[in-house]
């Protein structure tokens, strides 16, 4: 799966959380270093916005088993 793979829209987390993807962004100081930006959709402490790398959020946790799976545009 590749950044274009990745389109706005509600992910579940491999753990049974739903997540809001908002879209892709850059870390300010890497600007090489693409990060998926989301909201959880269950309450959370703390700030609600979220980044993870776009490699961290596409690996597999396990094999076969993506860290996110995308169920639509929601």
């Amino acid at each position: 799966m590749s950044a274009q793979q990745v389109p706005a829209g509600v992910w579940r987390h491999w753990k049974g959380r739903d997540y809001l993807v908002l879209g892709l962004g850059h870390d300010a100081d890497h600007v090489e270093r693409t990060v998926v930006v989301y909201v959880p959709l269950h309450e959370v402490p703390g700030p609600q916005l979220a980044v993870r790398s776009l490699a961290g959020f596409l690996e597999e946790v396990s094999p076969g088993v993506p860290r996110f799976r995308f169920l639509g545009s929601g």
